[in-house]
């Protein structure tokens, strides 16, 4: 026999919100009974379950001797459904949550697919103009702009996600940058000696920033990339190993888009010795005091 909730006795306890207890079920002729009495019970108990004011649902008790519930008996049953309401609350807000994170989640990729599908549309047509161009002076700086625009599409690709939303995996982005800029020579070394994923838009502004300290003659550098405590922040350390990388320090007063991309990230630029750049930023968005670190 299949349970039609509206008409049985746990749907008449939700209606009323109240707690139903029922003797003689075997010798009631109430239609509401009827699934209970075919089971065998002839004593019956269903007490709604609430969080607050918000009905989850019932809970009910039976037994088939004729002998009612003790008022001690149902204190105990009443405070086994407080806990089942609970459980059945954060379950509700477990799912919900889930629910959530998957949407986000979901809004995020197609955020993604739209921004790396408009930049590919302005790189096609900056590049189009770089070919149209006459001035060399305005070929390169037409170029140089589409460069960066790739640069920018790579930290929206999905190959660099990773399993937290809106999160990019830095060491994967800065070797395809490298790889964009320098392709003709061999792959740069990058060591991690833990996972470095941050958020798209500093992602963007690392990629921006290490775009710019590429252009012109310096070598490919090879990167260290490290996490430590500051004063109860955590940041992260950025070295950039390679000839001529300590002169970087320099276009912090030089280079107008340097100087905004280390303002953007809170970073700050020195060098370690001949031919070593250090990158110092926050890494879980507290703030970094501009010094040297230990």
């Amino acid at each position: 026999m299949a349970l039609d909730i509206e008409s049985s006795l746990c749907g008449r306890a939700m209606r009323e919100r109240r707690v139903l207890h029922l003797a003689g079920i075997q010798r009631s002729d109430d239609p509401a009974a009827a699934f209970v009495g075919s089971v065998g019970i002839d004593v019956y108990l269903c007490m709604p379950l609430f969080y607050g004011e918000q009905l989850l649902g019932t809970l009910s008790f039976g037994r088939r001797a004729a002998v009612p519930f003790t008022d001690e008996e149902q204190r105990l049953m009443s405070l086994l459904c407080h806990y089942v309401a609970l459980a059945k609350h954060r379950l509700r807000i477990e799912q919900a949550l889930r629910e959530g994170i998957e949407t986000q989640t979901q809004l995020l990729a197609e955020l993604n697919h739209r921004v790396r599908n408009a930049l590919q549309v302005a790189i096609g047509l900056v590049s189009n103009e770089v070919r149209s161009a006459a001035d060399p002076a305005t070929r390169t700086a037409l170029a140089r702009a589409a460069e960066r625009l790739q640069v920018l599409a790579s930290a929206h690709r999905p190959l660099y996600a990773t399993a937290e939303p809106g999160l990019v995996d830095l060491a994967a982005l800065f070797g395809d940058v490298i790889g964009q800029l320098r392709g003709d020579e061999a792959p740069p070394e990058i060591i991690v000696p833990e996972p470095v994923a941050v958020p798209i838009e500093r992602a963007v502004a690392a990629a921006l920033l290490l775009d710019t300290l590429l252009t012109g003659p310096t070598a490919v550098p090879r990167i260290v990339m490290t996490m430590c405590r500051d004063g109860g922040n955590e940041i992260l350390r950025i070295a950039f190993d390679g000839v001529g990388w300590e002169r970087g320090v320099d276009l912090v007063g030089t280079d107008r888009l340097i100087s905004r991309l280390c303002h953007q990230l809170r970073a700050t630029l020195t060098s370690e010795g001949s031919g070593c750049l250090i990158l110092v930023m926050p890494h879980d968005g507290g703030e970094h005091r501009h010094r040297v670190p230990d």
